[in-house]
């Protein structure tokens, strides 16, 4: 992935664009086995300039603005088949999470495949609320 989405929305128009990207300083990290929401995820990919500082220490704390991109890899292949995206909201756009918005792209990043404020990404993250809702990678401190 060359470059991270942008994701704009006006109304019920989307448009999503690519911007200078800022990959993760450290490798993919592969999945743990008894995680089969993400089984085949290679772990966290990217991040924008916005949030790049909150993920230097814990307790995270990400501001406006910030998009985490992962891509999901289904073997053999190594091109991403989806994306997984989470969007750094104001704190009254969804008051459950913090503000995030959780969206799941196409592989290529041209179409959002869906879009939730709830739902299983919120579930999952919930657990991580600590942290702004956002797992550290495995070996993280």
């Amino acid at each position: 992935m060359d470059a991270l989405p942008n994701i704009v929305t006006t109304g019920a128009d989307t448009r999503i664009s690519f911007p200078r990207s800022v990959a993760s300083e450290r490798p993919p990290q592969r999945p743990r086995k008894d995680d089969p929401m993400h089984a085949t995820a290679l772990g966290f990919a990217y991040v924008n300039e916005m949030g790049r500082d909150a993920f230097r220490k814990e307790p995270f704390a990400f501001p406006v603005g910030t998009i985490l991109v992962r891509e999901r890899v289904l073997p053999p292949s190594t091109d991403a088949d989806e994306l997984v995206v989470m969007i750094k909201r104001e704190q009254r756009f969804n008051k459950k999470a913090n503000g995030w918005e959780f969206l799941t792209l196409s592989g290529d990043a041209t179409r959002i495949l869906k879009r939730e404020k709830d739902g299983k990404c919120l579930k999952c993250h919930t657990s991580a609320s600590q942290n702004d809702f956002v797992f550290p990678e495995p070996g993280q401190k």
